[in-house]
């Protein structure tokens, strides 16, 4: 069985590299991200 993942808030995805996100997970959410928003622009951001 696999555990649920911690990045995933109620409205985002958070999480320190390593620890809560790998660059594999990253890769898969902005893949699937892509797939269902379909061409466009959209913005990331991140905090210090």
């Amino acid at each position: 069985m696999t555990q649920p993942l911690g990045c995933f808030k109620s409205y985002d995805v958070r999480g320190r590299l390593g620890i809560d996100l790998d660059e594999n997970i990253a890769v898969r959410i902005g893949r699937a991200f892509g797939r269902v928003m379909g061409p466009g622009t959209f913005v990331t951001g991140r905090d210090v």
